[in-house]
């Protein structure tokens, strides 16, 4: 568990991630990218310039972009703050740190603007030295084009971005953890003293297990993780939708991978295992109960394709839907 919180890809749900910076880049005008403690890119990158795009093309260029960015992401982590400077081109850039417990798990990448009046710029590195006598030839034109399109602010508004992204990443990062290293001191406590500690005097009423729910349901049992509660409870209740992972760690507010650990550590399932036990058990019910061709209690259930639901339902029950249909009836006539 202690590696994996040195992992933001682990702690934090990355596709909610990705909006939030999408819609960052937009409202400031920046390009922004996170990385891991590695450097490696974790997120596409938002809003990159048309300009930087162009220099990123080239080889040589390339090469000092990524080292520009190295070295702002190693005095990021050296001031444990947010470190502005001067790109290998003349363009503002900035990296944030992202800590945890001082732990350094990664950074934000900011930045690909100009400052208003070069005088406060003179406080700032030229993080990479690069001579430029001439800029590639085939280059020349759009260059100078794409050049002029990089967006222009003071200073002050780039030191208020790097501190709000600052503030920001941190909050929720270390929010993140803190759910996560709770949940797993809730999973000791569980299994070190069941006695003293129960979920019930803190969970809503509406997730807790209904007495009446059939066989499939006796995972809602009384000490299931209070994480993957809601997703069993949704699951119970929207079983005829097609469900996939990644929304239902949305809905629990974790990354898919830590949803998916959850779901075997309590279930004793794989995630799509058990959805198609909940939907098998409903579809026991419906063939019992009603006259329903097996054709629409396997679209009814949202199974695209009939021939699966037959599959899936042969091989957790051990007979066909028409065959358990007749067993079934058969018993009820004795």
């Amino acid at each position: 568990m202690k590696n994996n919180l040195s992992r933001l890809e682990y702690i934090i749900n990355m596709d909610k991630f990705q909006k939030i910076q999408d819609d960052i880049a937009e409202a400031t005008e920046m390009a922004v990218l996170t990385v891991d403690y590695k450097g490696a890119p974790i997120t596409k990158h938002s809003r990159c310039s048309d300009f930087c795009t162009l220099i990123r093309s080239h080889p040589q260029y390339a090469k000092l972009c990524q080292k520009c960015d190295a070295r702002g992401g190693l005095e990021a982590v050296r001031t444990q703050k947010p470190y502005i400077y001067i790109c290998h081109f003349g363009l503002i850039d900035f990296a944030v740190p992202i800590m945890v417990h001082d732990q350094y798990l990664g950074a934000i990448m900011a930045g690909q603007v100009f400052i208003k009046h070069d005088e406060n710029k003179k406080n700032l590195e030229n993080i990479v030295n690069a001579q430029y006598d001439k800029v590639h030839c085939e280059w020349e034109h759009d260059f100078h084009k794409l050049r002029k399109k990089i967006p222009i602010m003071t200073l002050q508004k780039v030191q208020a971005i790097s501190n709000m992204l600052f503030h920001m990443s941190n909050y929720l990062v270390n929010e993140a953890v803190l759910k996560i290293s709770l949940n797993e001191l809730n999973e000791k406590m569980r299994y070190m003293g069941k006695e003293q500690f129960r979920p019930q005097d803190v969970l809503p009423h509406d997730f807790m297990p209904n007495p009446n729910h059939d066989d499939v349901e006796h995972h809602e049992r009384e000490d299931i993780n209070l994480l993957i509660k809601p997703a069993l409870h949704y699951i119970h209740e929207h079983y005829a939708k097609k469900l996939y992972l990644e929304d239902i760690a949305s809905l629990c507010n974790i990354s898919p991978s830590y949803c998916s650990k959850l779901f075997k550590r309590e279930t004793g399932d794989s995630f799509s295992t058990y959805v198609n036990k909940v939907k098998i058990e409903k579809a026991k019910v419906l063939l019992q109960t009603t006259k329903q061709p097996v054709l629409n209690i396997a679209y009814d259930l949202g199974f695209e394709d009939c021939g699966y639901f037959i599959k899936v339902f042969k091989k957790m029950v051990d007979l066909t839907p028409a065959v358990y249909r007749k067993k079934v009836k058969g018993k009820n006539y004795l």
